[in-house]
């Protein structure tokens, strides 16, 4: 009886031992970009013309909920897709990801939106940045993970280099 009971004991403990099931968290976002000058430049549409971004790749800087202070060196982003509306709405397609310090990695796509017609219009050097960004996947305590998140911000358009931008955002993060 003494062996059925260490059995059953055994077997209890093997089957309560699963992974804890993934959990929905808030995260947050504070970055400033800098530009990727060795990404490939990207043809946008116009209405009518084609016009060419020429640096379609960016750094990612400042801190994340969850991961701290990210690796400046390997957060990037790169965009893969952008249109100019006639009402000199800017928009971009973007994919990337976001490295802690210890390597563990989120990958993410987004969609952005840049409204550029102050800065077309009346000469101005900043525009507002507004987005979203869907959290694909990732590597360490992020493998697997899910969730988006709504950023927004200015682009500097006018910096040495090529444009820049800063941002906030919030949203989910599940892992």
């Amino acid at each position: 009886m003494k062996k059925i009971t260490i059995l059953a004991l055994a077997i209890m403990l093997f089957t309560a031992c699963k992974k804890d099931n993934k959990v929905n968290r808030p995260i947050k976002l504070d970055f400033t970009s800098s530009v990727n000058h060795a990404s490939p430049a990207l043809t946008c549409t116009l209405p009518g013309t084609p016009f060419a971004i020429a640096n379609s790749g960016y750094f990612l800087s400042g801190t994340v909920t969850h991961l701290g202070t990210i690796d400046a060196n390997n957060s990037k982003g790169q965009d893969g897709f952008c249109n100019l509306s006639a009402a000199f709405i800017l928009t971009t397609k973007t994919s990337g990801q976001i490295v802690a310090a210890n390597g563990d990695k989120i990958t993410y796509t987004g969609d952005d939106v840049i409204n550029l017609n102050n800065a077309i219009v009346s000469g101005g050097t900043t525009a507002p940045i507004t987005g979203l960004w869907t959290i694909t996947g990732g590597t360490g305590k992020f493998a697997g993970g899910s969730g988006s998140i709504k950023i927004s911000g200015i682009v500097d358009l006018a910096s040495e280099g090529g444009p820049i931008f800063s941002i906030s955002g919030e949203g989910i993060i599940t892992y």
